[in-house]
């Protein structure tokens, strides 16, 4: 298992375990992602994307007092039908084991992300030429 920190989080200050990889920044990151099984993650909008342009199920912990995460990003990921939206405040480690087997298990139904932007601005662009 790879844990890593945010950028107000003291890796050092993280449990150790066997089995547990701790980090403080992985500027890979993301190759990370695309290979998990599964991710843990706050409701950051960009980790949350990302997770779902690759397809891979997540779980993902809005801040409670967030409004970008509780309601820009939820919506964002509910409109792909990606991830699944956990409360920080009665997710127990039964809780959590439940929801990681049940994703674990579930297939991945999420809609695919747009990668056309670029190029739907540049034909925006030369049409005002």
């Amino acid at each position: 298992m790879v844990l890593v920190a945010g950028p107000r989080i003291d890796p050092a200050d993280l449990p150790r375990g066997d089995g547990l990889e701790v980090h403080g920044f992985l500027p890979d990151l993301v190759d990370h992602m695309v290979a998990c099984d599964i991710a843990v993650v706050q409701g950051g909008l960009t980790t949350t994307m990302e997770l779902t342009a690759t397809g891979r199920p997540f779980l993902y912990f809005p801040l409670q007092h967030h409004f970008e995460q509780n309601f820009h990003v939820a919506h964002r990921l509910d409109g792909y039908g990606a991830g699944r939206r956990m409360d920080y405040a009665t997710a127990d480690p039964e809780v959590l084991a439940a929801a990681i087997v049940e994703e674990l298990r579930r297939t991945p139904t999420s809609r695919a992300v747009e990668t056309d932007g670029a190029a739907r601005v540049a034909a925006h662009l030369t049409d005002l030429f």
